[in-house]
């Protein structure tokens, strides 16, 4: 079965390298570089079986992450040989052996692995979440940038005005989630039908903060498509639940236990022995 790989990512291309040598010529990879990353990338871009894209500059939670992934979705889903497909990021690695790894990709090929929840919900903070589409964002990621100080006054005053952005699709239900997920080629097909025909459906997540978590869980949530309600990630959230933690040898162990296809994330210094754990398995 040929599967596809697609990537977002900003820096380490050695590490990407790495990630992209665990696999063999079953496996195509999208890759979307952030147009900021400045290192070489000309070695990936030569290998036959990847595809390197660097159409947009990204930073965290804001629309233009939404649009790669889309992007990377439509570029594949264009190979009609493919059949399943997973996204990732440049620091994930495969907690399987190869061949455990095709196996059970092949036994669930129909399967769609996505974390998703009804919103409100709480867990995600500040009206369960709502807040983050309800309103107008002109910086998502508002908390690490200059910007922060016009956005928080911007979000108070349309609260105190009673000010609510409308969403009129599905009937007003929306569903959050992880960003990341492994999905069927009829998922990835039903995805990109929808948004064909309603352009405006995309349109409406601008100025939404991290769109990523709720554009496609709730199309995929209202769809016919049937999810299993895991995305197959081991991830440490760490103490504050907001930010994965870098695993090293010390998460081999649960990182097995967890039966996750991919183990998120990785840095070169700090993660050279787990991932050589994992190559060894």
């Amino acid at each position: 079965m040929r599967q596809a790989l697609l990537i977002t990512a900003y820096r380490d291309m050695e590490q990407l390298k790495r990630l992209i040598d665990r696999f063999d010529g079953d496996f195509e990879f999208f890759i979307h570089l952030d147009k900021k990353c400045g290192e070489a990338t000309s070695d990936i871009g030569r290998r036959q079986n990847v595809h390197l894209m660097s159409r947009y500059s990204v930073e965290w939670g804001d629309y233009n992450h939404l649009k790669a992934i889309i992007m990377l979705m439509a570029e594949a889903y264009a190979h009609g040989d493919l059949e399943y497909f997973h996204l990732i990021t440049g620091s994930d690695y495969p907690a399987m052996p190869l061949a455990e790894f095709k196996r059970f990709c092949e036994e669930h090929r129909e399967d769609n692995y996505l974390e998703h929840f009804p919103l409100p919900h709480s867990e995600w903070g500040r009206e369960g979440g709502l807040n983050r589409i309800n309103y107008w964002w002109l910086r998502p990621n508002a908390h690490r940038t200059t910007g922060a100080w016009l956005t928080r006054k911007l979000n108070s005053l349309q609260r105190r005005m009673g000010l609510r952005r409308s969403f009129n699709y599905f009937g007003g239900k929306l569903y959050g989630g992880g960003t990341y997920w492994s999905m069927s080629r009829k998922a990835i097909g039903k995805a990109l039908d929808y948004l064909q025909r309603h352009p405006g459906y995309l349109r409406r997540f601008r100025h939404t903060s991290i769109a990523e978590e709720i554009c496609l869980p709730t199309l995929w949530a209202n769809s016919d498509i049937k999810l299993t309600n895991n995305y197959m990630r081991y991830i440490d959230w760490g103490a504050d639940g907001a930010n994965p933690q870098v695993l090293t040898e010390k998460d081999y162990a649960s990182i097995k236990a967890s039966g996750a296809l991919f183990a998120r994330k990785m840095e070169r210094g700090k993660s050279d022995t787990l991932m050589q754990m994992l190559d060894n398995q």
